[in-house]
């Protein structure tokens, strides 16, 4: 992986200051020799090997990531976004769902109340047929009288 020297000395430097480390410090933590340490410090080796780079880096406790260019907060957020509208698709199954449970139990329960207001309607209908049947008796009794 190749890397601009130039980035790789501006981080190194940067993390060498947050720390008040020495060239030394940084030979001592991250055991390359102290040449290498100052030709990669100075800019004179141009193509530094990553495995180099990688272990001053660590060493000063850098993040690789960060002296590629890796954004780890942007691939966070593309993450949630993806996160974010598989939640929103799922809520909006379940809402969908949810729905189509109670339409079902309203078609029940609008079934059972017809069913009652037919049951209702017979029996109406038949008190009403009986009663029209005794009037009707009654009224044949008091005209053959």
């Amino acid at each position: 992986m190749e890397i601009a020297i130039d980035k790789v000395k501006e981080y190194i430097i940067a993390l060498k200051n947050a720390g008040n480390f020495t060239l030394e410090d940084i030979a001592k933590f991250s055991g390359i020799p102290i040449a290498t340490i100052r030709n990669i410090y100075s800019g004179k080796t141009p193509d530094a090997r990553f495995g180099t780079v990688a272990k001053i880096v660590i060493s000063l406790g850098g993040d690789l990531n960060e002296l590629v260019g890796y954004d780890k907060k942007k691939e966070i957020e593309v993450n949630s976004t993806v996160s974010l509208k598989e939640t929103y698709e799922m809520r909006i199954a379940d809402l969908i769902k949810s729905y189509e449970e109670r339409i079902e139990d309203v078609k029940a329960l609008c079934e059972v109340r017809i069913a009652d207001v037919h049951k209702c309607c017979d029996i109406r209908i038949a008190d009403m047929k009986q009663s029209f049947e005794e009037r009707l008796k009654d009224q044949r009794e008091m005209m053959s009288r």
